[in-house]
């Protein structure tokens, strides 16, 4: 799963404003926590965001991506990128935020892995720490049958990407379709994707699981949501 595509990923999402989200999420952790000075950035892709938040914080990052990691790795050599998944790792040390967005939490795909998820999040948060996590979709706003296409070019690279989403026994899923256009040809590629889809109230229960307490805002900071939890029980 984004193997084939993890060059074309930064080009594909140049539309995302990268800056205006990192501020969003620098002003929200700084009124959370102000002496925050080190992050880690969980399923970080190819941690476009960390170009910003290393301005502010220590910044490490994971993602299960070996080729998003060495992306992000040439990307910002200040920081340090483990490849690990994030349903089940272990860095042997605890950072004052701890961070999953653009969704990532989706690809946790069941509820266990939800919480298993969340589990980590909370070894590696400082007691006084917090945890931001930008939700997928919920099962109410995930809309089956809608055909979405994003392109984009640069450097003599054209992209076409199309799919439909669908919903499959109770999640979501989505086969992504690549035109790849150089002066070489053209090459077509694609990826299945398949994403939990999961309710407020579950996602905040598999928190309360984990041993940790949670707020959450409707907006977030992309319209999708936002979770802030802490370490302790609710």
């Amino acid at each position: 799963m984004l193997d084939r595509s993890a060059e074309l990923y930064d080009l594909i999402y140049r539309f995302k404003d990268y800056k205006a989200e990192a501020t969003r999420v620098v002003d929200r952790l700084l009124a959370l926590k102000p002496e925050c000075r080190t992050v880690l950035d969980v399923a970080c892709g190819t941690a476009e965001h960390d170009r910003y938040f290393k301005n502010h914080f220590e910044v490490e990052g994971l993602d299960v991506n070996e080729r998003f990691v060495a992306i992000a790795r040439v990307k910002n050599p200040e920081c340090r990128y483990h490849v690990a998944t994030m349903t089940d790792f272990d860095l042997g040390k605890r950072f004052d935020a701890v961070l999953v967005l653009f969704s990532s939490i989706g690809y946790a795909i069941t509820l266990e892995q939800v919480a298993s998820t969340f589990r980590c999040l909370r070894d590696h948060v400082t007691p006084g720490g917090v945890i931001l996590v930008e939700p997928w979709f919920t099962p109410e706003s995930w809309k089956p049958g809608h055909v979405h296409m994003v392109t984009a070019e640069a450097d003599g690279v054209k992209v076409c990407r199309l799919n439909v989403s669908e919903t499959r026994q109770g999640r979501s899923y989505f086969e992504f379709h690549y035109l790849v256009g150089t002066a070489e040809g053209v090459t077509h590629l694609t990826e299945e994707h398949t994403l939990g889809l999961f309710t407020v109230e579950q996602m905040k229960a598999a928190f309360g699981q984990a041993g940790l307490t949670v707020e959450y805002d409707p907006d977030g900071l992309t319209g999708r949501g936002l979770y802030v939890a802490r370490p302790g029980a609710p």
